[in-house]
């Protein structure tokens, strides 16, 4: 028993000591190897240099890295929608007026703003298997754009690209008209170059038009009354898309796909009901596109939108998007009145003398609150009472300009 014992022990301990020297040996090959790199660095990190070989080995043939993509280009084509590696088109020269499948080259990178959109002029080159591939886009002319909701994307996330025309949709009920995302793209379009139209929609639902409706034409804005049912103002969208290029934004079932398909009759495109429990749209449509009209123009429809951020916007610079707020600014005591807490501020005396509507001095609010608290939409802020101390027995009085 004792002999079996000492064996055992003896046996242990031997393979105790061969484990101990294999660690010290890995030990002084790695000190070895660290130490000598200064003589001999090709073979100091001879894992790294394997791991290298074996890259360069595997490294696919290309044809695109032996290209560069042009530095000046004269644009062919126009984009009618797009995923991240493809996008369809329209060529300026093609016979008939049909769309291609293009791949977009990986050279083309993303900065701040999107890298693509619809309405986009890009030129349209050809690979050695006749293949098209988009190796270049043309500076944009204007845009409709918002602050990007995929953080993991650039932060300009632009909807549509050289257009003329935007057609701010909003419906009269089902859903009720919400003034608040009209100024917001009433902003977005002058940043972007734009001209603003806003379409009242479904009309034919009520007998009086709302009254926060006359504070639009009171500025002086173009304001079109449809119908679909009764195909009131369609003619008049189509007269002014003639050789242009429109696009139609606004919440989700404001009836946008539904004037779409009376402009284009022809195209497939899907509408869907209105929740009776919140009065809230669907999305029917999930991509934005582009249509063609016979007339020359051009329409872009986009999917409903809930939320409207602005990319790249100073709050102090807001008043100059509300030409009625901007007017009575030049009279404040100071140069940079917030018109919320200063003294002497004259914007909030005009509002007291039903001057300026209260309704747009809230949408002023809520906006600017949520450029200073990063993108807060002020759907977050509605059941908040936004006014001032000093203001806020107006809410319930009507104050529009007549």
């Amino acid at each position: 028993m004792y002999n079996l014992l000492d064996l055992f022990t003896s046996n242990s301990v031997e393979i105790y000591r061969t484990m101990k020297k294999k660690k010290l040996e890995k030990s002084k090959r790695s000190e070895t190897r660290i130490k000598n790199w200064e003589n001999r660095y090709d073979e100091a990190f001879s894992k790294d240099s394997i791991r290298l070989r074996r890259a360069e080995v595997h490294l696919p043939d290309n044809p695109q890295h032996e290209s560069h993509l042009p530095e000046t280009f004269e644009p062919n084509a126009t984009v009618v929608s797009h995923s991240k590696k493809w996008a369809f088109v329209l060529l300026d020269n093609a016979t008939e007026q049909k769309e291609i499948q293009c791949k977009i080259d990986e050279r083309l990178r993303e900065k701040e703003s999107s890298l693509i959109a619809p309405g986009d002029r890009v030129f349209v080159d050809y690979e050695e298997k006749g293949e098209p591939i988009i190796r270049g886009i043309a500076s944009r002319k204007s845009k409709l754009s918002r602050l990007s909701v995929d953080r993991e994307g650039p932060p300009e996330q632009v909807i549509s690209a050289n257009i003329d025309i935007l057609f701010i949709v909003a419906s009269v009920k089902q859903p009720a008209f919400k003034p608040g995302l009209i100024d917001r793209f009433l902003i977005v379009a002058e940043n972007g170059n734009v001209e603003p139209v806003i379409v009242i929609n479904k009309i034919d639902l009520i007998d009086t038009l709302p009254e926060e409706v006359k504070i639009y034409q009171n500025l002086g804005l173009k304001t079109l009354f449809t119908s679909c049912v009764k195909r009131q103002g369609i003619e008049e969208i189509i007269n002014l898309l003639e050789n242009k290029t429109g696009v139609m934004a606004g919440h989700s079932g404001v009836g946008k796909t539904s004037l779409l398909k009376c402009i284009c009759p022809d195209v497939d495109a899907t509408t869907l009901e209105i929740s009776q429990k919140t009065e809230k749209g669907k999305h029917a449509t999930t991509n934005t596109r582009l249509y063609c009209l016979p007339n020359g123009g051009k329409l872009i429809d986009t999917p409903g939108i809930r939320s409207l951020g602005f990319w790249d916007m100073d709050p102090r610079s807001l008043d100059y998007y509300f030409p009625e707020i901007s007017r009575f600014s030049e009279m404040c005591r100071f140069n940079d009145c917030s018109h919320i807490h200063e003294p002497n501020c004259a914007v909030r005396e005009a509002i007291k003398k039903g001057e300026i509507p209260i309704i747009r001095y809230e949408s002023y609010l809520r906006i600017r609150k949520s450029i200073e608290q990063d993108g807060i939409t002020p759907g977050r802020m509605r059941k908040e009472n936004i006014l001032p101390h000093d203001l806020s027995h107006f809410r319930k009085r009507n104050h529009f300009k007549q």
